[in-house]
């Protein structure tokens, strides 16, 4: 990876995560009544507070899987191991949601899992189309793993101290910043061929 690409790589997730935050923010103050999310500016910071995180858990991920890889050898026992690894994550974020309200309104609370694992799958089947078959487990446990992790801050918040549409708006951003930054990385660390002269 080279300098310019790294550069590309940062603003560009923080524009992408800026943008997202000001189309998510706007449609929902749209839609409910009070406008929760306030003036446009706000939403920038937000989203642009959103993209960092999401641009420390990518290379957080990175490093992981990079000592992850030298230490387990063998290719199917590391996807397995995620495989595992994502397993506990989707069970400890489902946990979470049951027991942060009580099985009150127990429906609209476990569809954020649903939509983590779904867009997860959803960008893994996407990165495996561009790359290759053995791309699907790793990229479906970064944008599972890393954007629940990401998102702790606002998923494991009191019982009633932040709605669900904060917990979506958060959870919108930086999905769609994951998606990109591994939906991208293969291109970013790709070698360019240099003819000689």
């Amino acid at each position: 990876m080279t300098l310019r690409k790294l550069f590309f790589w940062f603003w560009t997730t923080l524009a992408l995560g800026a943008l997202s935050a000001v189309l998510i923010g706007v449609t929902l103050n749209m839609v409910l009544d009070p406008d929760p999310f306030g003036p446009v500016t706000q939403l920038l910071l937000s989203g642009s507070t959103f993209a960092a995180v999401a641009q420390l858990g990518f290379f957080s991920y990175l490093v992981f899987n990079w000592l992850a890889k030298g230490l387990v050898r063998s290719r199917w026992l590391y996807d397995f191991i995620q495989i595992i690894l994502l397993f506990i994550v989707i069970g400890n974020l489902v946990y979470l949601h049951v027991v942060k309200f009580d099985g009150r309104m127990l429906w609209m609370h476990l569809w954020i899992p649903l939509l983590i694992v779904a867009v997860g799958v959803l960008v893994a089947w996407l990165k495996l189309r561009q790359t290759n078959p053995s791309a699907f487990i790793p990229t479906l446990f970064f944008m599972v793993t890393a954007t629940t992790l990401e998102a702790i801050p606002s998923i494991n918040a009191r019982a009633g101290e932040l709605p669900v549409v904060f917990i979506f708006f958060t959870i919108m951003i930086l999905l769609v910043c994951n998606a990109w930054q591994i939906l991208q990385l293969h291109r970013w660390v790709k070698k360019e061929n240099k003819k000689a002269s």
